[in-house]
């Protein structure tokens, strides 16, 4: 058993294992933990959606529904492999279980399979999984026909090792749901299938000692920002970047804003259309913010998003801009930090926290990047 690591820890220990990461908005504080304590934590369960491949899964994990409210798990492991980070806390996915599959987790004692579930949710003596438990639901039907993409089942793997590595736990520390409880099936995939498309649990646990084996590696954008350039100094290009034209945000929504003035000053370092760099490129930058309508008890949650010239967008981290006391009109400084390649978009999201209209009037970057 061990203390839940922080959400900022849990992000890192992701990203440093290879795993690409969106962050749902409002993540770190979304939880059940006035249902019941949080930890300490004994390992991490995995589950499917039963959710078809057009079916976005990342909302109803998140919000739950009549009978059980979200979040229902700490993250969605989409089919391409991304995955979202939903909560922090106790979440509504183990429910009860049997209480000798806990002691074979915690005491990583059993062979292939831990010993067969006699327990699940409403039964006397059941334990209390969601207290205990990471959870990651993994997008599939679960009929044991909708296969399982290589990359969802590799970021299974790496997703399940990072938290193994945080919390100094080995790969018997995880387990499927269908072993921690005898009313579930989850996850279920085709079987005789090859490795990289296996959710047998027997399986992805031998994978994930793999890794464990081996030093974590590094995703698009987690490594170190700081540049290195052994020989000689750092070549650095300063930006300008613009957006002057007025965004109502209304409350509850996030809205995409991308830039219409760009200034460098050096020539030929960027494409056309919301800045796309023409060198792979690290980069540190503030954002400034002007907006009016935000109340002094309410915020806004910002991020940058990076999209690649196939059009997957990559999100940051979440950092948050409050109204305070200033006659609803603010102006805010928001300190952001990324790698690009070639080609890359970025733009930024803002999100309305609050419960009336907010005004973006403008925003400017001051960005820094180097090549790398």
């Amino acid at each position: 058993m061990a203390t839940p690591i922080t959400p900022a820890a849990l992000l890192r220990a992701l990203r440093e294992e290879g795993v690409r990461v969106v962050e749902e908005l409002g993540w770190r504080t979304r939880n059940r933990n006035h249902r019941g304590p949080w930890g300490p934590v004994h390992g991490v369960m995995i589950h499917h959606t039963v959710t078809g491949p057009k079916v976005n899964a990342v909302p109803i994990c998140r919000d739950g529904y009549a009978e059980l409210p979200g979040p229902l798990c700490h993250g969605v492991i989409k089919r391409d492999g991304t995955v979202v980070l939903i909560g922090y806390g106790r979440a509504n996915h183990a429910g009860g279980g049997d209480p000798r599959v806990l002691a074979a987790v915690v005491g990583e004692t059993y062979g292939q399979r831990p010993p067969a579930p006699l327990y699940g949710n409403g039964d006397p003596g059941a334990t209390d999984g969601n207290r205990g438990f990471w959870g990651f639901e993994c997008e599939n039907l679960g009929d044991g026909k909708d296969p399982w993409p290589p990359a969802q089942v590799e970021a299974m793997v790496r997703a399940s090792a990072a938290l193994c590595r945080a919390q100094g736990w080995g790969e018997k520390s995880v387990i499927g749901h269908l072993e921690w409880s005898d009313q579930k099936s989850d996850p279920h995939g085709p079987v005789g299938v090859k490795d990289s498309d296996s959710v047998v649990m027997p399986d992805l646990r031998r994978r994930i000692g793999e890794r464990l084996n081996h030093e974590p590696s590094w995703s698009k954008g987690s490594a170190p920002t700081t540049p290195t350039n052994p020989g000689g100094p750092v070549s650095a290009n300063l930006s300008h970047l613009y957006r002057a034209e007025d965004d109502i945000l209304l409350p509850g929504s996030a809205q995409r804003v991308y830039w219409s003035v760009e200034h460098a000053d050096e020539p030929n370092q960027h494409g056309s259309g919301g800045f796309s760099v023409l060198s792979n490129a690290d980069w540190s930058a503030v954002l400034h913010l002007h907006v009016s309508g935000l109340k002094a008890d309410e915020s806004l949650a910002v991020r940058h998003v990076e999209t690649d010239t196939s059009g997957v967008s990559e999100a940051g981290p979440v950092a948050h801009v409050d109204g305070r006391l200033n006659g609803g009109s603010v102006t805010r400084a928001v300190a952001l930090q990324g790698s690009m390649r070639n080609g890359d978009v970025l733009s930024f999201e803002v999100a309305n926290l609050g419960t009336g209209n907010v005004t973006l009037h403008d925003a400017r970057l001051i960005l820094l990047s180097w090549p790398l």
